[in-house]
């Protein structure tokens, strides 16, 4: 049986204009969980809160959203509002590490209190008509934190539990750590997705080999950096004669439907770097190209670049 692969929320990257892009040329993921959005006090402007969640704007693709909340009445309502555009499931995320969410006592911030986890849980679960997951990581200060946290996790319905092994003040640096999340497999009752450096097939293929059990797996900044990926994950391989055609195809739609919606060259062209900071990492010359790309400052030249780029570089990936 194939994998279950879903796209990671990365946020600021992969709004609705990436996934719509990205969903239309590449195949291998089976949904996608959207880039947080906080829950606020107000939602008189509903709309533009949720405008990256609107139906019209993520046709055809099962998206997931992620509320990022330290408090139930707020998350009940944003739940109810979503819960009226046909959403069934809402992850709460409890991993972002960075440390002004996490010094708000939210996201990995809220790891370290398991007491208020499980009355923010009690408050939302009896209040709410739609399904919850949580993504979450081992801690923000240590390891340890996650043993306390699974009993709490244990007393309720959730849809899944999404682990990425890292702890919140790791950010995304040195190694996920493998033997806690092993342990934390064996302890919890849900369904458990993975999350964290699947980076190519060889690195999926030693986890997928030592987790054999575990059936859905995340995918977070090596999806962006290539595209290919998941698809390759479930066997299905590009001719890489071909490669270079789609991923520029792909470039080019994100730079028209960015170009609609951004606000001038300047907006348009730190948007597309952003992108060039995962895409050059595929490039045999990655690094001396995003360098160029990088300290860019006008628009055409930025232009004569990447096109120099699709028409004499490699892509590796």
């Amino acid at each position: 049986m194939k994998p279950v692969l879903c796209l990671a929320p990365l946020h600021g990257v992969t709004n609705y204009v990436f996934r719509n892009a990205y969903f239309k040329f590449f195949k291998g993921l089976d949904y996608a969980v959207a880039p947080f959005i906080m829950s606020v006090n107000s939602l008189n402007t509903r709309k533009n809160h949720i405008k990256d969640l609107m139906p019209d704007k993520n046709k055809g693709i099962k998206i997931i959203p992620q509320i990022l909340s330290n408090n139930p009445n707020d998350f009940i309502a944003l739940c109810t509002i979503l819960k009226d555009y046909d959403y069934n499931e809402i992850n709460w995320n409890l991993g972002c590490p960075y440390p002004m969410v996490a010094n708000k006592i939210r996201g990995s911030g809220l790891l370290p209190f398991p007491q208020k986890i499980e009355e923010f849980l009690d408050a939302v679960l009896s209040k709410i008509d739609i399904s919850l997951s949580v993504k979450i990581r081992l801690g923000r200060f240590n390891h340890n934190e996650v043993f306390n946290l699974i009993p709490v996790f244990n007393k309720f319905s959730l849809t899944k539990v999404i682990i990425h092994p890292r702890i919140g003040i790791q950010m995304y640096d040195g190694n996920v750590n493998l033997d806690i999340f092993e342990e934390c497999t064996k302890l919890l009752k849900h369904s458990i997705v993975y999350n964290g450096d699947i980076k190519d097939i060889n690195s999926f293929k030693i986890l997928a080999n030592r987790f054999s059990f575990i059936e859905e797996w995340m995918i977070g900044r090596h999806a962006v950096s290539n595209p290919f990926l998941a698809d390759s994950i479930k066997n299905n391989f590009c001719e890489p004669s071909q490669k270079i055609v789609i991923i520029k195809a792909f470039y080019d739609e994100l730079f028209a439907r960015y170009e609609e919606v951004l606000f001038g060259p300047k907006h348009l062209m730190d948007k597309m770097k952003e992108i060039w900071s995962y895409l050059s990492v595929s490039f045999k010359n990655g690094e001396n190209l995003y360098k160029k790309i990088i300290i860019t400052k006008n628009i055409n030249e930025f232009k004569t670049i990447v096109s120099s780029i699709f028409s004499n570089e490699e892509w590796i990936a």
